[in-house]
């Protein structure tokens, strides 16, 4: 039996490049700061940053991935979150996709015996 997967684009794929292409020109930006720099000019492109990171963080995860990128943008594990997020959500949120993946594997194999014939995990 031959299997054709197609790949279908996420309804958040649009989204999801748009924030994720705002963060990255705010973090452009602030490392292209020349210096020396005053502290109006860097807060502001921080201000910036910080709104495009937020509003990352406010989408809905696609998929695991999308999960750990919101991790990253909550700043460095061995310090505080950015004001405003809350790690613990977005852990509990990849979870969720986990659960859902593997309940959906799940329904897949019983729909397609054999489906996993020959293969090793």
């Amino acid at each position: 039996m031959t299997w054709i997967i197609i790949k279908q684009p996420h309804p958040l794929d649009a989204i999801w490049s748009h924030a994720m292409t705002a963060v990255d020109l705010a973090q452009t930006a602030i490392d292209d700061l020349p210096d020396p720099y005053t502290n109006e000019e860097i807060d502001a492109l921080v201000d910036v940053h910080t709104a495009a990171a937020l509003a990352v963080i406010a989408l809905p995860a696609r998929d695991v991935a999308d999960c750990i990128s919101k991790l990253d943008l909550t700043g460095p594990m061995t310090a505080g979150p950015l004001v405003g997020t809350d790690r613990t959500a977005i852990i509990n949120e990849m979870l969720d996709l986990i659960d859902v993946g593997l309940s959906q594997g799940a329904k897949l194999k019983a729909a397609v015996p054999g489906l996993l014939e020959g293969v090793t995990l």
